[in-house]
């Protein structure tokens, strides 16, 4: 799906409708389960990015647009730059989301709360994004320390090119599914940052294929 053309809006963006809510670190989001348009921005370069390109792409819908970017930074400079450029849902997305990990950053909470404040759905993956890609596999969940951890095992099953390209049709669309009931079970929504392994990746991914959550 081609990327879609901003319209331009007039100085001073007017705040959503929709009622604030309140700031809970540990609260799962209130997704809707319909969208027209959906905004995602990746916090890498690559990885993310590929993934979430390939996916929207193999499940493409008439009646949902996605636009996948990427802003590569820690999870706050991430959701500023999506409430810079956007504004949050009710602007000219229908959803905005960000795709972050926990890594070494230091500024995940003030980028949840920023998040939360600014509606902004939030993809926290513990240690890393290829906790869900490891998750279209087998079924892990004991500690991983990092990406170099995480490497090691998902190599056990695909390869892992060094520029870390992912090619979402041969390697992960088939196993999808797997990866959204796997990752549901490692932690409750929303305490993602707290959970070692974990990711939010299944709800996104639900979102874009246009199913509720149940």
């Amino acid at each position: 799906m081609g990327e879609l053309a901003r319209t331009p809006k007039p100085s001073g963006r007017p705040k959503s409708s929709r009622p604030s809510r309140e700031t809970d670190l540990n609260r799962a989001t209130d997704v809707r389960d319909s969208a027209d348009q959906i905004m995602v921005v990746c916090g890498a370069r690559t990885t993310e990015h590929d993934y979430l390109t390939g996916f929207k792409k193999h499940f493409k819908r008439s009646t949902l647009s996605v636009r996948v970017t990427k802003k590569p930074g820690s999870p706050l400079q991430v959701v500023q730059y999506a409430v810079d450029r956007w504004g949050g849902a009710g602007g000219d997305f229908d959803q905005v989301w960000c795709v972050v990990d926990v890594d070494e950053y230091q500024d995940l909470e003030s980028a949840m709360r920023c998040a939360s404040e600014n509606d902004v759905e939030l993809v926290v993956s513990n240690p890393c994004f290829e906790i869900w890609l490891l998750l279209h596999h087998t079924h892990h969940h004991t500690w991983v320390a990092d990406y170099k951890a995480l490497k090691i095992l998902l190599k056990k099953y695909v390869d892992v090119p060094a520029n870390k390209a992912v090619d979402f049709e041969r390697q992960y669309h088939h196993l999808w599914r797997d990866a959204v009931k796997r990752a549901r079970t490692l932690a409750e929504e929303g305490t993602e940052h707290k959970r070692n392994p974990s990711t939010r990746m299944w709800r996104l991914a639900l979102t874009i294929n246009g199913e509720s959550v149940t």
